[in-house]
């Protein structure tokens, strides 16, 4: 590429994408000018020791300890086994990492340091003088640096101090213990010191129920040096004002870094077209802050959340410039739309719904956690994949979960692109927290950092201050637990109410308008009527003995989080844990379940829906991953055909941050499980769904389209030999953005038990085949589901190195997986359910071409059930 064509692609590109640009372009011309600005990132040469040693060694940057010792063969694969525990000293020692970087050209009046993420008590050295001490894993750092540069050569040293050391006399100082129940100090050897909640630091670093405890530190983000004259954009806020398809008014206010004075013009443009939009003088002097110009947009194309039109986004860019001399320019993609919180009173109680451009819009969603332990692990790749199979799941919200960290810019222009609305939280989760005053301060500068980093974004929808911490205070008798004095509980909660009532919403509200939701759930308030007000969180089905009919019993107005566990695929767990390991109740299996009681539930319930032989690890693989779909499946259908009583349902969660069993439906490896096949169908814009209420099947249609649709609607009630026993045709009319039943029948009219029978349920438009549905009437292992069936296949190898997999069946086949013996790959649909009378299509692509010869097999819940082996299928 040439150099301009390089400048020309960095004006166009988001902040993260111009950094890399920038990296790379300086690698080939050195120091690259975009206007008067120049940005050199600092990810060369790094080198990093234990601090009380002298073994200096080659260090990655972006990263971390743990990743750079594991480079170094200095310790084990902390994934693998039970090596988890062989780490915990890492975190106790302070770690110095160093480089130097060349400075040619001294003559800019600004030169600044940024470090975009330092993880966590750090000291920064440039040329043996400290600059900066960190001490928020969330927060960014300016540093001044004219005076303190020289030309040449210039060394950056990094010293960080160990969480645990630093944590530990602010835990002593509390005086009082305070409640963290996912901190592992167990395994951490910190004793009863819960040190997380002390750390302005991801939570689920210090373990949870699905993840390990390694404590890290390290620059896991950019460092850059930039370089300016007279005047930098600091930051912009373009708030939407009478939005609307005709017109939309955008106040745009632009926050300046002024060090001379200048007479100078501020123009807003599309950056594609070059359209002016606004222009204006303004004559800025030294330390002068803000500016703001108002501009519209005719007849905008509003931005609309995945299946209800397009993801619209406008790329704004504000351009600073001296007469012709372009001092400093700022490009952002902006949606136009509308996104609120309605909690307003109704005949239920209160309403929790989301409204996207004057529509109450069913959300339709998952809970992220950090794609990693070590936060650099997670490619920009992969971060695509897990956000596109959500959008590919039909989902269009996700909640950001309050014990990781707010996500890198990526992640929400990601979320910008496929139509996903973001919940986030602050990161405050299930634990209780000081309330000094440095403390306080540090989450204030944190808050309005990164609310000034993500509000222009279009999937942003709303903020919470914190995950279960009200729940846990009102509705977990935690008070008694942790025998605190009646002046420590007083002081404790107020301190609560101080940041969360406060503190964050104030701040939150002077640099943004979206709304704010305190806890979830908001128990304090709603803790009586967590069924007509607020939003729920229901672990009730996981924790046992609940049975999946508990969700239809308790339907929330918005449920925030549910789900049940599962394992992961066995090829995956063989990569972490050794051959005579791959076993439930083994050291290094057990380390991978980090959720008390885990395995005994699992085990429990698939016992009792699916008879599996517990010492079958394969077999209990495979029901445990049905039995998460099975539980999904339901919740979600339940939550859709209560709309508008409900009005979102978020399972917990989309993905892992290691190999292990956990509530994920895609796992660490980024393979689909079953559930989240499930959750893909459970999730279409349109449904039918199946409810047996007393003894009488009620069939729904739930339509989240905005117009109404005909369809021809189908009711087939079959044995599961295959045999009809009832059909019905029927027009229908689907009313838009509703739940509606349309047709019922009452069990006793089939003269058939219900464990001998599906209900399959079909929506056709157009000739064309929209919904399938399969309701089976009773537990699976009662299910008179047959092994003597006659399985039609073709295998088909695609000129592109794709196969086409044809499957029909003379009987019910319940539970279908296809596996291919080259592991990695996508399917277009498995683990599911067959019917006679229909022949199956599915695409398997492999990720990488295979010189092997790829063989098929396919395992049903018939042959599960009778401890029969899979079937292979043969390449045409």
């Amino acid at each position: 590429m040439k150099f301009f064509e390089i400048i020309i692609e960095l004006f166009m590109c988001n902040s993260i994408k111009r950094l890399l640009l920038f990296s790379i372009v300086a690698l080939c011309y050195g120091t690259v000018s975009l206007a008067q600005v120049d940005q050199f990132i600092i990810n060369k040469g790094w080198e990093f020791k234990q601090a009380d040693k002298n073994e200096w060694l080659s260090a990655t940057v972006p990263g971390c300890v743990h990743t750079d010792l594991l480079d170094h063969k200095k310790i084990e694969d902390p994934y693998f086994g039970t090596n988890e525990k062989k780490v915990q000293w890492v975190d106790k020692k302070d770690w110095v990492y160093k480089t130097t970087f060349k400075v040619n050209d001294l003559n800019k009046q600004k030169q600044e340091l940024v470090f975009e993420g330092l993880d966590t008590y750090a000291d920064v050295y440039l040329n043996g003088e400290k600059i900066l001490t960190a001490d928020n894993m969330f927060r960014s750092w300016t540093i001044d640096v004219t005076k303190g540069l020289k030309k040449g050569e210039n060394e950056l040293k990094v010293y960080f101090h160990s969480p645990i050391k630093m944590a530990t006399p602010l835990w002593d100082e509390v005086g009082y213990p305070l409640y963290a129940i996912n901190d592992d100090s167990k395994t951490g050897n910190t004793g009863d010191r819960k040190l997380s909640v002390m750390t302005r630091k991801a939570g689920y670093h210090y373990g949870w129920d699905w993840g390990p405890r390694l404590v890290t530190s390290g620059i896991y983000r950019n460092i850059y040096l930039k370089s300016w004259n007279k005047v930098t954009v600091d930051n912009i806020r373009y708030q939407q004002k009478n939005v609307s398809e005709k017109n939309v008014d955008i106040l745009t206010t632009v926050n300046l870094n002024v060090v001379e004075n200048a007479n100078v013009t501020i123009d807003v443009l599309d950056a594609k077209s070059g359209k002016k939009y606004a222009s204006q003088e303004v004559k800025v002097s030294a330390n002068d802050k803000l500016t703001t110009l108002k501009f519209n947009i005719k007849k905008p194309k509003l931005w609309w959340s995945n299946g209800l039109g397009e993801q619209n986004l406008y790329p704004i860019k504000l351009v600073v410039r001296e007469g012709d001399k372009v001092l400093d320019e700022n490009t952002q993609n902006i949606g136009i739309r509308t996104i609120n919180l309605i909690t307003e009173k109704d005949d239920i109680g209160e309403s929790f719904k989301i409204r996207l451009n004057g529509i109450d819009v069913f959300m339709k969603g998952t809970n992220y956690i950090p794609g990693d332990m070590f936060l650099t692990e997670v490619s920009d790749e992969k971060m695509e994949e897990t956000i596109k199979a959500c959008a590919d799941a039909n989902m269009n919200m996700i909640r950001v979960w309050g014990g990781g960290t707010y996500e890198k810019d990526l992640f929400y222009d990601l979320c910008d692109k496929y139509g996903l609305i973001v919940w986030q939280d602050f990161m405050f989760a299930c634990s209780l927290y000081p309330g000094d005053e440095n403390f306080v301060a540090n989450v204030k500068a944190e808050v309005k950092e990164n609310v000034i980093r993500l509000r222009n974004h279009a999937s942003v929808g709303m903020w919470c201050g914190n995950n279960e911490i009200e729940w846990a205070w009102f509705g977990w008798g935690i008070q008694k637990q942790m025998k605190w004095s009646e002046a420590d509980s007083t002081k404790i909660i107020n301190d609560y109410f101080r940041l969360f009532t406060e503190e964050i919403p104030n701040t939150l509200h002077e640099y943004d308008d979206k709304d704010y939701w305190a806890s979830s759930p908001y128990f304090r308030k709603y803790g009586d009527h967590l069924e007509t007000k607020g939003d729920r969180h229901l672990w009730d089905v996981w924790k046992g003995p609940k049975s999946w009919d508990y969700y239809k019993s308790h339907v929330p107005r918005f449920m925030s989080e549910y789900g049940y566990q599962s394992y992961p695929e066995v090829e995956t767990m063989q990569k972490y844990v050794t051959k005579e390991d791959l076993s439930l109740w083994s050291p290094g299996m057990r380390n991978h379940q980090k959720a008390k009681y885990g395995n005994k539930r699992i085990m429990k319930n698939v016992t009792k829906e699916f008879a599996v032989d517990g010492n079958n690890f394969e077999k209990v693989v495979y029901a445990s991953q049905l039995y998460q779909a099975y539980d999904l499946q339901f919740a979600i259908e339940t939550h859709r055909r209560k709309m508008p009583h409900c009005m979102g349902s978020l399972y917990w969660q989309v993905n892992d941050c290691w190999p292990v069993a956990s509530w994920a439906s895609i796992d660490y490896e980024g393979k689909w499980k079953a559930s989240h096949y499930a959750v893909r169908d459970a999730y279409k814009d349109v449904i039918t769904s199946v409810s047996l209420d007393e003894a009488q099947f009620n069939v729904y249609i739930v339509s989240d389209l905005l117009k109404a649709e005909k369809a021809k609607l189908k009711v087939d009630v079959l044995n599961l030999n295959g045999q009809v026993v009832k059909s019905e045709m029927m027009d229908v009319t689907i009313d838009p953005n509703t739940s509606k039943m349309y047709y019922q029948f009452p069990l006793t009219e089939l003269a058939i038990d219900k464990k001998e029978l599906v209900v399959v349920t079909t929506l056709i438009q157009k000739g064309k085949k929209i919904d399938q549905n399969e309701f089976f009437a009773a537990r699976n292992k009662d299910l008179t589901l047959s092994t003597d069936y006659q399985l039609e296949k073709k295998v088909i190898a695609q000129n592109d190195g794709s196969y086409v997999i044809e499957l029909s069946t003379d009987k019910v086949l319940r539970g279908v997986k296809i596996t291919s013996s080259v592991e990695y790959g996508t399917w277009t649909d498995n683990y599911f359910d067959l019917v006679p009378g229909e022949t199956k299509k599915i695409v398997w692509q492999p990720t990488a071409p295979s010189t092997e010869k790829v063989e098929f097999s396919v395992q049903t819940l018939n042959k599960i059930l009778k401890d029969q082996p899979a079937e292979v299928l043969s390449q045409l």
